[in-house]
């Protein structure tokens, strides 16, 4: 409805939005209402007239810093204002946090500095003086880079719209994840994004499946997947209420069960958990005992807190808990279980990270519910930008994380991790070549295992007396040439699922015709 309203306003007002003339007054209203994708094509005007305007390129640079389309951009367009000496109070603060962004600590600091030096240049300073403390944890952490590669999970997962909040099943089959793409039922919001929307992707150890809108959940307004049970019988929704309470917005979880293929309704989750406040993410422990969610209620430690409820022996969830060892003056938020009950995952702004939210793990003991030390995830799953949610399938190979990279399709993508130094244990097949016409097993011969890139695997013989060859692979696509004395020489195409070494030992028979 407000998005609704704010066309109708403009679109009544001598055509401001959509007319050919610049007009400074659009640019500003669209900023004011935090619409900074809009705002910047309305800026763009404004450079392309006047290029070292100084409140031009000091309000493109900061939109450009507070979207996802190219913070690089945000440096060119401070500094620019920055030169300016009739500046902004803030700027160096913004220019400060842009460099940062960019991984330029030295010269993040030297602007943050400055920022500091004159505190009565802007309202930012206690936020200016974590960040240049999160320059030199950034260095720090960078020394020590963790051995992960991305993976741009491609397009018929990701957009050029916000695609975020990945949450995976334990045994990896299925993930949800939140996006703000156009396809929804909703019209634009006050920010220039359609209304977000939940959706499935499956996976059968080979292929991804289109990220599908899961339906029933979703609305004409705001749903975002925060959380999934490990088997993926039910997740977790949060949906705002800022509607009709500008100043005192609040927010639910809700929890959806899904019954076959589809997901139903959702129902807001049980008392207890929510209140009139923000409760914003939650997660369940794998023996479904235990409630892990964030909330900004009064008494807590900071913003977003992280507190926990268990379950009664009569089935409802008993007083919340707030960890305080987990909580900081900052931020923390998206919690959620790894497959082992015992570590939690999650982020914050409030301990040693690279700046904005990094994302922590950290011990639990249920036993005597002690909490251990939270443990930064290190560079490069973290970054001087905000990274907000971290989920693990059970083999701990891989993660799903949202981030803007190189590769992104524009804005926030999922991405999926690989933790190269996890080794899973090869898939274990036992195959026998048998004649097509007799059925008779063949003893003899010898096979030949090529990967994708045409590379020599292995050579493999059979066992004299039963002919059975024992072959192990990693997951991929293989070509296998198999030669046997009077038969012609069969080429087959072979593919190892990602699950295939879950399996134990895998029986495969490959018929060979004379006729071949």
């Amino acid at each position: 409805m407000r998005a609704i309203i704010f066309i109708l306003l403009f679109g009544l007002t001598g055509g401001l939005v959509y007319g050919q003339n610049w007009d400074e007054r659009t640019a500003k209203e669209f900023f004011k209402r935090t619409n900074f994708l809009m705002a910047m094509t309305e800026y763009h005007k404004g450079i392309k007239i006047d290029r070292e305007n100084l409140d031009y390129n000091y309000h493109l640079g900061i939109c450009y810093l507070f979207t996802n389309i190219n913070k690089q951009k945000a440096v060119v367009y401070l500094q620019r204002a920055y030169d300016n000496p009739k500046h902004e109070g803030d700027t160096e603060f913004y220019l400060g946090k842009a460099k940062m962004l960019n991984l330029d600590f030295v010269k993040a600091k030297k602007y943050l500095n400055e920022y500091i030096a004159n505190p009565g240049k802007g309202k930012y300073l206690s936020e200016a003086k974590l960040l240049v403390k999160n320059c030199d944890d950034a260095v720090e952490l960078m020394k020590t880079p963790v051995n992960i590669s991305f993976k741009n999970m491609g397009k018929y997962i990701n957009t050029e719209y916000p695609d975020y909040n990945p949450f995976v099943t334990t045994d990896e089959r299925i993930f949800l994840f939140t996006s703000r793409r156009a396809e929804g039922k909703g019209v634009k919001e006050f920010d220039g994004y359609y209304p977000s929307d939940i959706y499935e992707v499956k996976f059968n150890g080979t292929n991804f499946t289109k990220g599908k809108n899961i339906g029933n959940v979703n609305t004409r307004l705001d749903e975002e997947v925060v959380g999934i049970y490990g088997d993926g019988s039910k997740m977790f929704v949060y949906l705002d209420h800022n509607l009709g309470r500008k100043d005192d917005p609040y927010g639910d979880i809700y929890m959806s069960i899904k019954e076959g293929s589809s997901w139903k309704k959702r129902i807001l989750i049980e008392e207890g958990v929510n209140t009139d406040h923000m409760e914003i993410s939650c997660s369940q422990s794998p023996d479904g005992n235990t409630l892990i969610f964030t909330s900004n209620r009064p008494g807590g430690s900071g913003g977003y807190d992280v507190y926990m409820t268990r379950k009664l022996p009569n089935g409802k969830w008993g007083a919340t808990q707030n960890i305080e060892s987990i909580n900081t003056v900052g931020d923390e938020e998206y919690p959620s279980f790894a497959p082992d009950g015992q570590t939690l995952y999650f982020s914050s702004n409030g301990h040693k990270g690279m700046g904005g939210m990094d994302l922590y793990k950290v011990k639990w003991n249920p036993e005597t519910n002690k909490w251990g030390e939270p443990q930064n995830l290190g560079y490069p799953i973290n970054t001087p930008d905000d990274e907000n949610t971290i989920c693990f399938p059970m083999n701990y190979k891989h993660a799903y994380i949202s981030a803007h990279r190189e590769d992104s399709y524009g804005d926030l993508d999922i991405y999926r991790i690989t933790f190269n130094d996890v080794l899973l244990n090869p898939a274990l097949f036992i195959t026998s070549f048998t004649d097509e016409t007799s059925g008779e097993v063949l003893k003899d011969g010898f096979v030949t295992v090529f990967n994708d890139q045409d590379d020599i695997i292995g050579d493999f013989k059979p066992n004299k007396n039963s002919g059975m060859f024992t072959i192990t692979l990693d997951p991929g696509t293989y070509s296998v040439e198999v030669e046997v004395p009077g038969y012609p020489l069969k080429s087959i195409k072979w593919k190892v699922s990602e699950f295939d070494y879950q399996e134990g030992v895998i029986m495969k028979t490959v018929k060979i015709a004379k006729g071949e």
